[in-house]
């Protein structure tokens, strides 16, 4: 079994491909160790989206697994996370998986 694997998504991340979308990141989930995301920084993103990556995360982290974004949001997916309101609360852990930022200490 490899250890990684990356999922590249595709253009309409929205909530009508939320299912298709879901179903493609609990599959690497449960088929690898560490999962990275490839997120078109051109792709069509909404809240679902956002969604299910957190809840993407979780299960990951439960199953004591990693879930990372193969580049830092940007484009699309930077703005509907502004949009959100995701960052406005995000914490170093949260921003480290979105944008990729270090955390000092």
């Amino acid at each position: 079994m490899e250890n990684s694997t990356i999922v590249r998504m595709q253009g309409n991340l929205c909530v009508s491909d939320i299912r298709s979308s879901y179903s493609s990141l609990v599959d690497a989930i449960e088929g690898f160790p560490s999962t990275l995301l490839a997120i078109p920084t051109d792709a069509e993103v909404d809240v679902s989206f956002l969604q299910i990556i957190e809840a993407a995360r979780l299960r990951a982290a439960e199953q004591g697994k990693s879930l990372s974004l193969l580049e830092p949001a940007s484009g699309e997916l930077r703005r509907a996370l502004d949009r959100s309101g995701l960052m406005t609360a995000a914490t170093a852990v949260d921003r480290s998986f979105w944008l990729h930022e270090e955390t000092v200490q």
